[in-house]
């Protein structure tokens, strides 16, 4: 049954009209270049927090002693939200 979904959802993707003024190199670079660095602020950012930090902080009050301020959070102030925004543009 999943192979025939697959087919079926991969059959819709194609049928979607497409603009072709997005349908070029530089698009997909750009795409592609705003995809890596978003990924790089969101791991970056898991890595500095940490796993507790990144996913248990609030909700379990284990807080930091000290607020991060090195990369990627001396470049943006909310990199995970800013990298996540950019990997789905």
């Amino acid at each position: 049954m999943g192979i025939i979904r697959d087919a079926l959802y991969n059959q819709a993707l194609n049928d979607q009209p497409t603009l072709s003024l997005l349908d070029n190199a530089l698009v997909r670079l750009v795409a592609g270049l705003l995809f890596i660095s978003g990924m790089t602020f969101v791991a970056t950012s898991t890595y500095a927090l940490g796993i507790t930090g990144t996913f248990l902080g609030d909700y379990f009050g284990i807080l930091m002693s000290e607020r991060v301020t090195g990369f990627p959070f001396n470049v943006l102030e909310n990199p995970m939200y800013v990298g996540s925004t950019m990997s789905f543009l």
